[in-house]
Parts: structure tokens; sequence; C-alpha cells
């Protein structure tokens, strides 16, 4: 999880508990858990996201562009202490292919720089180069935490190449108090059967994937966990489903 910069396809899948179990005992003929899910067990993921005052960003995004990108704090660790590692990262996506470069940061220089202006220095270049583009994205929008998202994963790999499986479940989100205080939030899909699948690829799916995903009749489609939210607001939602402003 500590790799900065990823270039690669993503191909994500709506499936059920039942799908998501066989998918797994299938995958384990071929893939390896990744060492934060040693024996199918889930870690927690949580993010802030970024996005002006009417949400543009997101909207933009949702609109199916050529090019987009996003911006996120992310953690793996709830609650944070000041020395907790943190992940500001930028996701880009162009004509299917995603690019994300991030940079790691104390919790504490993270906050600082966010609420105060206080930047963190980086004796790495590539670091700093990656840290400037993000530092341009938040003036150039005058973007602001939008969005805080949890959620569960099962993280599948291969031993061989880049290829990367993951399930993730129990998907929250809220808007109001964009912070790591809490990881309280309104369910993005509400039911408690469903998954989301990840396949995570530099190149073509192997075959056997390939074969296992017509099998089961299983066909790629577009989901973002804050686009999602952002939709649910649109059509109206209210505080018992899935309400986002």
């Amino acid at each position: 999880m500590n790799k900065p910069i990823f270039n690669r396809y993503e191909r994500k899948y709506i499936i059920t508990t039942q799908q998501k179990n066989e998918m797994v005992e299938f995958m384990k003929n071929h893939l390896i858990f990744d060492e934060y899910s040693i024996d199918n067990k889930p870690y927690h993921i949580y993010n802030v996201y970024f996005d002006t005052h009417d949400f543009n960003i997101i909207r933009n995004s949702i609109s199916k562009p050529t090019y987009k990108e996003k911006l996120r704090l992310r953690s793996y660790k709830f609650p944070l202490e000041k020395d907790d590692l943190v992940f500001l990262e930028m996701k880009k996506k162009y004509e299917g292919r995603i690019n994300k470069r991030r940079v790691f940061l104390t919790y504490e220089s993270a906050v600082n720089y966010l609420e105060t202006g206080i930047r963190p220095t980086f004796i790495n270049y590539l670091d700093q180069q990656v840290f400037e583009e993000i530092d341009y994205f938040l003036k150039l929008h005058k973007a602001k935490p939008g969005a805080f998202i949890s959620y569960k994963r099962i993280a599948m790999i291969s031993e061989s190449d880049d290829l990367r499986v993951t399930f993730d479940y129990d998907m929250k989100f809220r808007n109001k108090n964009v912070n790591f205080d809490s990881d309280q939030g309104h369910q993005i899909i509400s039911s408690k059967d469903h998954y989301l699948m990840e396949v995570k690829s530099s190149n073509n799916f192997p075959f056997w994937l390939a074969r296992k995903l017509s099998e089961y009749e299983l066909y790629s489609q577009s989901f973002s966990k804050y686009g999602k939210a952002y939709q649910q607001y649109l059509e109206g939602g209210n505080n018992d489903d899935y309400i986002l402003y």
C-alpha cells in the first residue's frame, strides 16, 4: 500500500455475497491475499474527498469526461494519532486508464497543511513534484473537504505480476463534519448482500479470470463510491437512506 505511483486499468463489478465467496475460493488457485487481508480478513479504509462548494469536481466526474481527476486524503487507521501515516493522493483517469500519485505524511503534517497552509517538506524530488500537483489542484479549485467515505476491503494479489483484485463492502459516507474524527456515515449500497469487486492491472486480464467473469456473466460497470453517494443526493434521498447534502 506504500507504492507512490500507480498506472493501470480498473474494472468494477457489483456482485452478491455468494458470488464474492465463490470468486475468492476460485482465485485462491491463482492469487494470494495481500499482507493486510491474511486468511480472508478485511481491513478498513478511510477517505476524505476534496471538492468545490458546489460539488463541481464530482459532478464533472460522473458526467464521464475523457479526462477527470479527484483528490483525497486516505488513512488505513482509526482513530488517528498525530504521528500516524496518511496518504494525500491524486487520482486521474484518461481514456479508461487510471494514474494515481500520492505522498505520505504524518496526520499532523497533513492537518497543518490543509487547515493552515503550512507546506510539508520532502527530501525526494518525486514526492515534491507530486505534492506540487496536489497543491495546484487545491488552489485552482479552492477545494475543501467534501465527503467522508469509508469501507472494508479484502484484497488479493498476484505473485507474478501487478494483478490485484479487491472486494469492498460496508461503504459509508457523510458530508457533515468531514474529517477523521468519526467513522460513522450512511450506507452507499443499502443491500448488505452486495460487494464492489475491482480488478486492477496494467495489462489485459489473464485468460483464467476473463473466463470466470464470462461464466458468471459479470460485466464491468462505472461505479464511483463518491459519485454514487452524490447521485443519490441528486435523486433526492433522505437522511434515512442516502442523502449527501
